[in-house]
């Protein structure tokens, strides 16, 4: 599997940068908040805490949760390492690399499963028609490991060496539309449905190659993101801790049984996103938007065995990305388990 110039060693870079001021920012406020007000770091987009927070399940915990947003999973951890926040959103594998690389942090709960649809899309006049007509063909995909794990997965299920396809690296997700439109790739994976309805027959005209039900070949079951704090933090406020993670399984629980119109209406109100009018009247269409562009909730402890199985193959499928040798289960809080 190739990557383009310029995108190994990023990761692990960023992080080095990002621990050396964590670990400076320590001095000052090593304890963070504690008690019943936990400040929560979040990624762009990432709204469950907030929509947990409106529907008061930390409320009925006594906690009161303040949310701030910072634009990546490193940024997120590196804040709850340097005490300006107590717990933080992070995707598995920056979670894994700020293990690798000195952050001393915990899980505190899991956030959502691995994503349960990934599309490939092409553009409409595409010669492209099945996954193995990408065999020599440029995909883009974003910066974050698991996109590359997603992708070997595909691959694989279709019978395809990932080493065939020319992978290209475009670390702005929403860039990526427009770079199979003006020709730059030959396709571009994205996850659930939003992008390939929004430009089904209209915006740039894509269209899906194979089957975006990723089930066949990731187990559902294991973690793509989780709530991390730092290890002081955890051993101070284990209540506080436990408490964040009984009011975040509530909420998942209950927004995982939701109907397509509550989804629908909670993705108009926080995520900005009008899944009334991408599916243009189509049930199926909706029903997609609604229940496979999100990922599934976390409502109960950690898999832990699933989700090792989750950094073990993003190990192997991008080394330049994810380190090997990292066991999550020695990174674990009470409350995760």
């Amino acid at each position: 599997m190739r990557i383009t110039k310029g995108a190994r060693r990023v990761v692990t870079v960023a992080l080095a940068g990002l621990l050396a001021a964590a670990l400076t920012s320590c001095s000052s406020d090593e304890s963070g908040s504690s008690g019943d007000n936990i400040r929560v770091a979040v990624t762009t987009g990432t709204t469950s805490a907030e929509i947990a927070a409106a529907k008061n399940y930390f409320q009925a915990q006594n906690l009161t949760v303040q949310i701030s947003t910072l634009a990546t999973g490193t940024e997120t951890i590196a804040a709850v390492q340097g005490g300006s926040a107590d717990i933080a959103y992070a995707d598995t594998f920056a979670a894994v690399n700020a293990i690798s690389n000195g952050f001393d942090i915990e899980l505190v709960a899991g956030a959502n499963h691995t994503s349960p649809a990934v599309s490939y899309l092409v553009r409409a006049d595409s010669d492209i028609r099945e996954p193995r007509d990408l065999v020599g063909k440029s995909l883009g995909i974003g910066g974050v490991p698991f996109f590359r794990v997603f992708a070997n997965g595909f691959f694989e299920q279709n019978r395809i060496d990932p080493a065939s396809v020319k992978f290209n690296v475009i670390r702005q997700s929403n860039a990526l539309p427009e770079a199979l439109a003006n020709g730059a790739v030959d396709a571009i994976q994205t996850l659930g449905y939003q992008v390939a309805y929004l430009n089904d027959g209209v915006g740039h005209r894509f269209r899906t190659v194979g089957n975006p039900d990723t089930s066949a070949f990731q187990n559902p079951k294991a973690m793509q993101a989780g709530w991390w704090t730092s290890k002081k933090w955890g051993e101070r406020n284990a209540d506080a801790a436990q408490r964040f993670a009984d009011g975040y399984r509530a909420f998942a629980a209950w927004y995982n049984a939701a109907s397509v119109d509550e989804r629908s209406d909670l993705s108009a109100q926080y995520n900005k996103i009008d899944y009334r009018a991408t599916a243009g009247g189509d049930q199926k269409k909706l029903d997609n938007l609604a229940f496979a562009t999100i990922a599934r909730y976390i409502d109960a402890p950690v898999d832990l065995v699933a989700t090792q199985e989750w950094i073990d193959k993003g190990a192997a499928v991008a080394p330049d990305q994810v380190p090997g040798g990292v066991a999550l289960s020695g990174h674990v809080l009470p409350s995760a388990s």
